[in-house]
C-alpha cells in the first residue's frame, strides 16, 4: 500500500473503514496528505469522510490539508499573488502567516533535517559557511577573553560532534546526522540529543490542537483506542 511518492487512495479508504485504532487511522490519512505533491480535493474529501465514519476527529487532517494547499499556492504564485495569499492566510488563521509557515515547513518537509545536516557538516569540517557565520565558538585552548566566546571559526576538521536540539527532536534528524557521519572521509562520530523526542502520536496531537484552535474537527477528541 505504501509506495514511494504516494499512497493508493482506494486501499487507504479501505483501511480507514476497517479495523484499527483511531489514532493510527488519522496518522495514515495525514501521511497520505504529506506524501501527495498536490491536494486532490475529491480524494481528500473521500478520505475525510472515511475518517468521520470511523468517528475520528478530523481537526489534524483538515489543518494539514489547509496548510498543504497554502504551501502549494505560495510555491506557484508570483510575488504579487503571493502577497494576496499571505493577506488571505493571515485573516484565515488570525495570526501572522510567518508564525504559521515557520512551523509548517518543519512539520511537512525535510527542510529542517537538511538544514541541520548542512550546519553540522560545516561546523565539523571547520569551514566557512554563511549558515554558520553568526555562530559563537568556545575553545578552551584559545586565549581568554571577556565573554570566552569568539565569532571566529574553529579550526577543523573534527572527529566527533555532539548535537543537542533545544525542543522536540525526532528520528529523522538522528538518521540524517548518522548518514552524514558515515559519508565523511574518514567517518565521524556524531551523538544526537534532544530535550524531548517526539513520537508520531505527539505529532498528531499537536496538529489536532492547532486545528481545533482554528475551529476545525468534528468530535471533541481523538482516542487512541
Amino acid at each position: 500500500m505504501m509506495v514511494r511518492g504516494g499512497i493508493e487512495r482506494n486501499e487507504l479508504i479501505g483501511v480507514l473503514k476497517g479495523k484499527g485504532t483511531k489514532i493510527d487511522k488519522l496518522r495514515f490519512a495525514i501521511m497520505y496528505l504529506i506524501s501527495s505533491e498536490t491536494i486532490n480535493q475529491p480524494e481528500a474529501e473521500a478520505v475525510e469522510a472515511a475518517l468521520r465514519e470511523s468517528e475520528v476527529d478530523t481537526a489534524a487532517f483538515q489543518y494539514v490539508k489547509k496548510i498543504k494547499s497554502l504551501n502549494v499556492s505560495l510555491a506557484s504564485a508570483n510575488s504579487a499573488s503571493r502577497s494576496n495569499i499571505v493577506d488571505w492566510a493571515e485573516k484565515l488563521y488570525g495570526q501572522s502567516i510567518s508564525a504559521v509557515t515557520a512551523g509548517v515547513k518543519n512539520l511537512l518537509s525535510n527542510d529542517r533535517q537538511l538544514a541541520l545536516a548542512r550546519t553540522v557538516e560545516a561546523l565539523i569540517e571547520g569551514r566557512q559557511n554563511p549558515e554558520t557565520d553568526s555562530y559563537l565558538s568556545f575553545d578552551p585552548r584559545a586565549p581568554k577573553s571577556g565573554s570566552g566566546a569568539s565569532s571566529g571559526h574553529l579550526k577543523g576538521p573534527f572527529k566527533e560532534a555532539i548535537v543537542f536540539m533545544i525542543g522536540g527532536g525526532n528520528y529523522v534528524e538522528y538518521g540524517s546526522l548518522q548518514e552524514l557521519a558515515q559519508n565523511q572521509q574518514p567517518p565521524k562520530h556524531v551523538i544526537y540529543g534532544t530535550t524531548e523526542l517526539l513520537t508520531g502520536v505527539d505529532f498528531v496531537e499537536q496538529l489536532t490542537l492547532l486545528g481545533q484552535k482554528m475551529g476545525l474537527g468534528n468530535v471533541a477528541s481523538t482516542s487512541t483506542q
